[in-house]
């Protein structure tokens, strides 16, 4: 009896295993995945995994031009392509510049209404995927003593869903510092700790590169140690105000003389204390 229920077992076993292999409703098909309307990335986001939007850098925008163009990218994701033409209507979003400052500690500013334009609704073509938002700047109109942002948001899309993550995202906007090129940089510890792994003194090519308002960002801790360091110059580019070091985590810094900045032939030197290494850097720009 026992060998008989065994069997029996075995057969109802098998026979639900055949039913589930017949039955692909679990199963994930990309066909049938939701399609939604989002921002496309136009360049990597600098914001971090968990930031609650992402943010872009498109670029630095240059100071001599009154009006800049950047293209937005709305985007139809999905297994397909639109199957009809669907109207994107988009706006802005202060509060997210708001939410996103809480969230990740910074101090981005919404740009003013007077300093943009973009259409506020675009049209995605059936059997496309894309729609170009060209959003005009007027650099005029900024206030570059701040971190200049702008918010957009995908307001509707016809009978399209929005998507939740990428629905808004933020662009920053700064705009090019006179300093930002390429240097012949010069590194001495001559003073305080002494770091074995500088070697005393060495001169090698750097970029710098905009990064807020007349912020400027060296890639590598004295080009030795991974992160990265900032230096935020005067709105007059007399002088540099703060040095950020960052190395696993900011590093406290002590500016203890700014040697020479010298913005017409763009050259700057300045001494400096971190993880109590005295450090001398100068900065000659290539011609």
């Amino acid at each position: 009896m026992k060998h008989i229920n065994k069997i029996l077992l075995l057969l109802l076993t098998l026979s639900a295993f055949s039913s589930c292999l017949k039955d692909d409703t679990a199963i994930l098909k990309p066909e049938k995945s939701p399609s939604v309307v989002e921002f496309k990335d136009i360049v990597p986001p600098t914001s971090a995994a968990l930031a609650p939007y992402r943010l872009f850098v498109p670029s630095t925008l240059d100071p001599e031009k009154s009006e800049v163009i950047v293209n937005a990218i709305v985007n139809y994701a999905g297994p397909k392509t639109a199957p009809t033409d669907i109207t994107v209507n988009i706006g802005t979003d202060p509060s997210a510049v708001t939410t996103y400052n809480t969230s990740e500690k910074t101090t981005y500013s919404h740009l003013p209404s007077s300093a943009y334009e973009f259409p506020n609704t675009v049209t995605i073509k059936a059997g496309t995927r894309e729609a170009v938002v060209p959003i005009k700047l007027k650099i005029p109109q900024f206030d570059q003593s701040k971190e200049n942002v702008l918010a957009m948001k995908i307001e509707s899309a016809g009978s399209s869903a929005v998507s939740g993550n990428f629905g808004t995202v933020i662009y920053s906007l700064p705009v090019k510092s006179i300093w930002e090129g390429e240097y012949t940089y010069t590194i001495w510890n001559d003073y305080g700790a002494i770091d074995g792994n500088i070697g005393g003194t060495f001169s090698e090519d750097v970029t710098l590169t905009t990064v807020g308002p007349n912020r400027l960002y060296l890639q590598y801790l004295w080009r030795t140690y991974s992160g990265w360091t900032q230096y935020q110059f005067s709105g007059d580019n007399s002088t540099i105000t703060k040095i950020i070091a960052f190395s696993g985590s900011e590093r406290a810094t002590v500016i203890d003389k700014v040697v020479v900045v010298d913005p017409v032939n763009q050259i700057f030197e300045i001494n400096w204390t971190c993880l109590n290494r005295g450090i001398r850097e100068r900065f000659v720009k290539k011609k």
